[in-house]
């Protein structure tokens, strides 16, 4: 009995061992024969998302890779391309052409500045009345209210605005003479263009960024508003302390997505200024479109685009940080 007593333990640590040792090692491999039974399994699916990879690489990624490249040579509209380094970037940054560049850097700033709030903090208050000073079936109908809109291309809206400036028979034109005032050319004018390109838009109610908005107020627990009434807190106050801070999420999508597009677009130039009068509303956008498809300076173009790429870039690494730092508190 003392031989069997003292050998049994022994002999159960040596089969143990083993046994544990394989669970370890059986773990990886299972898990690994796991995700191979999967894809395996699942190579239809795989295979119906293999034309999305394919067309997402020929039409997003490899236009942004071959432009990236290009900015490396002097690559002209006639085919001619001779690899001059980093010559592009030196010309636009600090060459002979870098003040007409940071000049159109400063008037993106002092056009988006400006926009980017007027289209989070009008849509937001707009969402706001809707929510509270509306019963449910008037929501309803100030959603399509603020949906018609959006059926117009925005370039037959940038259009029309054109017409509304326009110095002959604009409405804006035919405001001002009522109270006296001469007619003024308001896009072509050095001291009036930048307040009427910023103008554009009103009342910049956004009808997808109300929508959106009026989502997010609506996906916050009545009870908890409900609670705060009962402890005496008023509208402004529940909007505030609970709405705000709630949907900041949305009001973040907002100010990085304005962010983004506001530094590349350039429709409003295109369709209506051409970048006038003189550099007066040039953006970088604009500037990389005529030395692209006026001037035939391909590369120089490609080293513009590549600037701005970056620069979103930095934006956007920058957000994910900082949300990633509110996460971790």
């Amino acid at each position: 009995m003392t031989v069997q007593t003292e050998d049994m333990p022994n002999t159960a640590a040596s089969e143990a061992e083993p046994v544990s040792r394989a669970g370890q090692g059986g773990g990886n491999g299972t898990n690994k024969r796991s995700l191979a039974y999967r894809m395996k399994k699942g190579w239809k699916g795989y295979l119906f998302i293999l034309p999305l990879f394919f067309f997402l690489l020929l039409f997003s990624y490899y236009p942004a890779i071959s432009g990236i490249y290009h900015s490396f040579f002097d690559w002209r509209d006639t085919g001619e391309s001779v690899f001059i380094g980093f010559e592009n970037y030196a010309t636009f940054l600090w060459g002979e052409e870098a003040a007409i560049f940071w000049e159109s850097c400063l008037t993106m700033f002092i056009l988006l500045i400006p926009k980017l709030i007027i289209n989070i903090v009008v849509p937001l208050v707009g969402a706001l009345l809707i929510f509270y000073l509306t019963s449910k079936k008037a929501r309803s109908v100030y959603r399509l209210w603020l949906l018609i809109p959006m059926v117009a291309p925005g370039v037959v809206t940038t259009l029309i605005w054109g017409y509304i400036y326009a110095p002959n028979y604009g409405i804006i034109t035919a405001i001002y003479k009522l109270f006296g005032g001469e007619p003024v050319d308001w896009l072509n004018d050095p001291d009036t263009v930048i307040a009427a390109v910023i103008f554009m838009g009103f009342p910049w109610i956004s009808g997808t960024n109300v929508l959106i908005y009026t989502s997010a107020l609506n996906s916050v627990s009545p009870e908890v508003r409900e609670s705060a009434r009962l402890d005496g807190a008023g509208t402004m106050c529940i909007i505030f302390k609970i709405d705000l801070p709630l949907i900041f999420e949305q009001i973040r999508f907002f100010l990085i997505n304005g962010l983004i597009v506001g530094i590349q677009d350039y429709s409003v130039q295109f369709l209506l200024t051409n970048g006038g009068p003189g550099y007066k509303t040039m953006v970088p956008g604009f500037l990389m479109y005529q030395k692209a498809f006026t001037e035939g300076r391909m590369g120089y173009a490609s080293a513009i685009g590549t600037f701005l790429f970056v620069l979103i870039m930095i934006l956007t690494l920058v957000s994910f940080r900082i949300k990633r730092k509110e996460d971790v508190l």
